[in-house]
């Protein structure tokens, strides 16, 4: 799996606790505050459950490598927009399957590949039938690798990675999520810390 952060509001510290200020002041911006007086306020803000103004901030991420499964997951947070790599259009190879530890572990591994193969088999013969690759990629399994671009406000990211971070979590969606918050923590510390596990 590979997490690539793309772009992100500059400064996002600085331009949430900028949002939550608006509500006290008359004017504008009125004076300048520090990186601290910015991270001190947004510790505040998360004390205090106030979470609009965290939509201030956004990141840009592509993710390559996730199973569909994990991608059905994924999709399930409306809030973010997605671009995905279309099995509609884009000819699947029999390598992009993620396999599981749990099925190596098993030793089931030899079986999960044959089986793919005879998946990956069949869909090939139905591509040299003529049949659409919109309708071929029926015979694809769950486990097929995908690559997609998302982008969300940093709300939604800590909504995502409070679901999905969990260890009640898939594993596959788990080690999504603790990419984005490795990522996301380095930029914004005092938006994602409390989320961290070593924190």
């Amino acid at each position: 799996m590979k997490i690539e952060l793309l772009r992100h509001t500059e400064k996002p510290e600085s331009m949430i606790a900028q949002a939550a200020r608006i509500s006290h002041q008359t004017t504008g911006n009125e004076k300048d505050y520090s990186p601290e007086e910015d991270r001190e306020l947004i510790r505040k803000l998360r004390n205090w459950g106030h979470w609009s103004p965290f939509e201030f901030a956004s990141a840009t991420f592509y993710v390559e490598g996730i199973s569909r499964s994990c991608l059905a997951q994924l999709t399930r947070h409306r809030l973010a927009s997605f671009m995905v790599r279309s099995m509609r259009y884009v000819k699947q190879n029999q390598e992009e399957v993620v396999i599981p530890q749990s099925v190596k572990e098993a030793g089931l591994d030899e079986e999960y590949r044959e089986g793919i193969t005879k998946s990956h088999d069949l869909y090939q013969k139905a591509l040299d039938a003529g049949v659409p690759k919109e309708d071929a990629r029926f015979l694809l399994p769950i486990g097929s690798k995908t690559s997609l671009y998302l982008k969300t406000n940093f709300r939604e990211f800590r909504h995502i990675i409070e679901l999905r971070g969990g260890e009640e979590a898939q594993w596959e969606i788990r080690e999504l999520a603790e990419g984005f918050l490795a990522r996301l923590s380095e930029m914004a510390p005092a938006v994602f810390e409390d989320l961290r596990k070593d924190s």
